[in-house]
């Protein structure tokens, strides 16, 4: 299914998108106190560390929770938004999260369906 495959897509765009957002924010752009790098790195990409495999291999069990951790990092790039030093920084984080929650939400959405009618029509 079409639908599917895009959704697929939108989520590990959201998902790499943030990683790599995270990455540029504390390794490259400087804002961040070398002494500080390492933990912030630790805090922010450890729990987008748990769902890489899953999302990596389709896994709709893994879509479905992944959700829940958009929505931490939605709230997240809200909290960076607040300050006026770090509103861009944090407009871009809330906006990756909102497509990776999207594609998390539909794909897991529209595979179900189609696991579904696949069961259905392998029983009948």
């Amino acid at each position: 299914m079409k639908q599917i495959l895009i959704f697929r897509w939108l989520t590990l765009a959201g998902y790499f998108g943030l990683m790599a957002l995270i990455f540029y924010r504390h390794l490259v752009s400087g804002q961040t106190a070398p002494e500080q790098i390492s933990v912030l790195l630790l805090i922010q990409l450890g729990p987008l560390m748990f769902p890489l495999r899953g999302l990596l291999h389709g896994k709709l069990y893994t879509h479905a929770w992944s959700m829940y951790l958009a929505l931490f990092y939605f709230v997240i790039g809200i909290w960076y938004a607040g300050a006026e030093h770090t509103r861009t920084f944090g407009i871009m984080f809330s906006s990756l999260s909102l497509v990776f929650f999207t594609g998390t939400v539909f794909y897991t959405r529209f595979r179900a369906k189609q696991e579904k009618q696949n069961n259905d029509q392998t029983t009948a």
